[in-house]
């Protein structure tokens, strides 16, 4: 697949498609497995974003901040999705600058912590139920648990980085920062969607001990075209 396949995925599901375009590529997706799969991938994280905000209090307040600033998503609909987790968690940052100053948020680390795993769709197989399991747990603060379910995947599926990402964040929750930056630099050292994500909370690991010129070497590791991990980094940097 390349950047053309990856914009078609955003038209097909955004709905910007013309009839004849949307019909060819279903018939595409019939005859290219992997294009079915990156397509209901894309959608699954989709739903959670929707989810995520479906009983958000402070939803009427982001709404009015996404409403103000339509153009900026008008414009990522030009950036390659081959990072497509990067960008739909450019949504959840919107999320982060509204709660920025809610006098609830205890900490910088709390302000730039993990949210959420996104849960993945069933699709029948062992891997899918305990993916399933794990995002149950992580997203309960259940972290151990999470991480027990991920281990038995990444098991069956060493190279899996979803897998690999997520349990590096559970063990970043649980405390356990050594495990979690064997994980996510492993995924920064990979060609994973999830590199400059990994990169970040590894950043914030750092900055949890208080190991300043470890977490701006790896917030310096964020470029621009990152995108929002980057606009984070760059507000992550202003706290050292």
């Amino acid at each position: 697949m390349n950047d053309i396949d990856y914009e078609l995925i955003e038209r097909y599901l955004s709905g910007d498609m013309s009839a004849e375009a949307r019909a060819a590529f279903e018939t595409r997706m019939l005859v290219e497995p992997a294009l079915k799969d990156a397509v209901q991938h894309y959608a699954e994280v989709q739903d959670s974003l929707r989810q995520s905000l479906k009983d958000d209090p402070q939803r009427e307040q982001l709404k009015q901040t996404l409403e103000s600033n339509r153009h900026v998503f008008r414009e990522a609909k030009r950036i390659p999705l081959r990072r497509y987790y990067i960008t739909a968690a450019s949504i959840a940052a919107v999320i982060a600058v509204v709660l920025f100053w809610s006098p609830w948020q205890q900490d910088v680390y709390q302000q730039f912590g993990v949210q959420e795993m996104v849960s993945p769709a069933e699709r029948g197989n062992a891997s899918d139920s305990l993916l399933q399991s794990a995002s149950a747990h992580f997203n309960h603060h259940r972290y151990e648990q999470a991480i027990d379910d991920l281990n038995k995947v990444i098991e069956h599926h060493p190279e899996d980085a979803f897998a690999i990402y997520y349990r590096g964040l559970a063990y970043l929750e649980n405390k356990q920062s050594d495990y979690a930056r064997a994980d996510l630099e492993m995924i920064y050292n990979g060609e994973s969607v999830f590199k400059y994500e990994a990169a970040f909370y590894i950043a914030l690991s750092y900055f949890r001990e208080d190991k300043k010129d470890q977490c701006r070497n790896w917030l310096e590791k964020i470029p621009a075209e990152a995108g929002d991990t980057h606009e984070r980094a760059q507000r992550l940097a202003k706290e050292l």
